[in-house]
């Protein structure tokens, strides 16, 4: 009985034995084609093209020309300009002239009148509100009695007048005048604010657009470097399996992280064209067939910076094109206002007009007549005019009140905006430079460690998986230094932006 179950037991044996040679015998195989013969990874450039390579520099010098957001900025400040210049039709001098005709039954039974009269009249505002009218008006009658022929006659009367209405309360003024392009010009002056926000704003995420490519271009380094070293690592471990000194089931665990990071390789390539595709997007490149990838490359050292929250905040204030645009809302508002209470104001207009005619049988004589003032007038009026309950004024006024007084709320909570956007700005600062000193620190103690262990093995008292382990931590470390390091840029971009001065340090400027 023991002798069978000894038999069995053997058996068993010999064929666990012969089931681990067959693994390691594939797992060797596997190997060799990483180590030898296989095709590598394919590469992203077969369908997406050479990645072209730019600068920060030459990408924002694209985005100026070629930005949406930039070129809608720069038609609206064209439009308020056009704005502008349709107030001045204010000031013009128009011309009006008019003639008509007439043919109509005489007074008896068979007669006919016919008259033709031509008026002009130049009238022109002045900037105290008041209108002049220069009026000429020549006029022709003929009568024919074809009865008794006693009212036949030919008369022509011509009249020259010149007239002023002043408006003395209600619409007076050359600041109601003015008002319109006063207006106009606010309006312009928040349209070169808005093109300068615009300018900043694309900047700022044009960079932060670049420095995701730079993270993910160093994302892809740093994971082959790691591959890299797992080869190295085989390829030690198979001289060492070949000459008996390592055992061969050390080999596995080395591939499997060589496959795992040949994997991460792909997807941090992808990650790269994505970031590439997006920062074309930004800066108004083409994406297309073969134009998708981009190349950069740059220093991505941080540097030492002595910060004042204080100090940056209040350039904040003075440099944001946000609270300047509400300046000139609130200036526009004003202006509104009192438009609106000059109209609760009576209308109260003096006219005044002198005027000559002259007639004659003839056309000439009745010219002449004229020029000698034989006969003329002088008139002058006085009229008053008043809503008696003036609701829509009052209550028009009483909205643009509130609107004005919403406007000084906006602006303090865009304040505090933008306090509090410095102040996180400059603690991720901070962070960052810290982040990347641990981060370093962190990278020389793997680096280390990783020595040690590597020692350990080749004493017998580690494994494969404990170096793995040890290169994965140096990875992780290095990818924490870059995030690092990247977040840092983009809080300096950031705090450049609140302050203004993003475009003259990245040499952008707006025509």
């Amino acid at each position: 009985m023991w002798c069978s179950r000894l038999l069995a037991s053997v058996l068993v044996l010999c064929v666990a034995k012969v089931a681990e040679a067959d693994l390691l015998s594939r797992a060797l195989a596997a190997a060799d084609d990483q180590s030898g013969g296989a095709s590598p990874t394919p590469d992203l450039t077969q369908w997406a093209g050479e990645a072209r390579p730019t600068t920060l520099p030459d990408l924002l010098q694209v985005m100026v020309k070629n930005a949406p957001a930039l070129a809608t900025a720069r038609l609206d400040v064209a439009i308020a300009e056009a704005r502008i210049e349709e107030t001045w039709a204010r000031s013009d001098w128009f011309l009006k002239i008019v003639g008509t005709g007439s043919r109509a039954p005489g007074q008896i039974a068979g007669g006919t009148t016919t008259a033709f009269d031509g008026a002009i009249d130049v009238t022109h505002v002045f900037p105290t509100g008041g209108t002049l009218d220069l009026h000429v008006d020549s006029a022709y009658s003929k009568s024919v009695d074809t009865y008794m022929n006693l009212l036949d006659g030919t008369t022509f009367s011509d009249t020259a007048s010149v007239a002023f209405t002043q408006p003395l309360l209600k619409g007076a003024g050359k600041q109601l005048f003015d008002a319109k392009e006063n207006q106009a010009r606010l309006a312009r002056d928040a349209a070169v604010l808005a093109r300068r926000l615009a300018a900043i704003q694309t900047v700022q995420a044009a960079i932060s657009a670049y420095w995701d490519l730079v993270l993910a271009e160093r994302q892809v380094a740093i994971t082959q470097g790691s591959l890299d070293l797992a080869k190295e690592r085989l390829r030690v471990t198979q001289i060492g399996a070949d000459g008996g000194k390592i055992p061969r089931s050390e080999i596995p665990a080395v591939q499997q992280i060589i496959a795992t990071r040949e994997e991460d390789v792909l997807n941090g390539e992808l990650g790269v064209l994505d970031r590439s595709i997006a920062l074309r997007r930004v800066v108004g490149m083409q994406i297309g067939a073969g134009e998708l990838g981009l190349r950069v490359a740059t220093d991505m050292d941080t540097k030492e910076s002595n910060v004042d929250l204080g100090k940056l905040v209040e350039r904040a204030y003075g440099a944001s094109p946000e609270l300047a645009q509400l300046a000139k809302q609130d200036a526009s508002a004003t202006i509104d206002i009192e438009v609106t209470e000059n109209g609760l104001l009576p209308q109260l207009d003096a006219a005044l007009s002198l005027g000559a005619v002259g007639t004659s049988d003839s056309f000439a004589p009745a010219w002449k007549n004229l020029a000698k003032l034989d006969s003329y007038s002088i008139e002058g009026s006085l009229t008053f005019s008043r809503g008696l309950s003036q609701h829509d004024i009052k209550g028009r006024l009483k909205e643009q009140h509130a609107t004005k007084t919403k406007l000084t709320v906006t602006a303090f909570d865009l304040r505090a905006q933008i306090a509090q956007a410095m102040s996180q700005a400059v603690a991720q600062l901070e962070l960052a430079r810290r982040r990347v000193q641990l981060s370093q620190r962190a990278i020389d103690l793997a680096n280390e460690n990783i020595k040690i262990e590597t020692d350990r093995f080749n004493l017998g008292k580690a494994t494969n998986f404990d170096v793995l382990n040890r290169l994965e931590e140096l990875r992780q470390a290095e990818l924490r230094k870059a995030q690092a390091m990247i977040d840092w840029h983009k809080s300096e971009a950031v705090v450049e932006a609140l302050t203004g001065d993003i475009l003259p340090d990245y040499g952008v400027t707006l025509e």
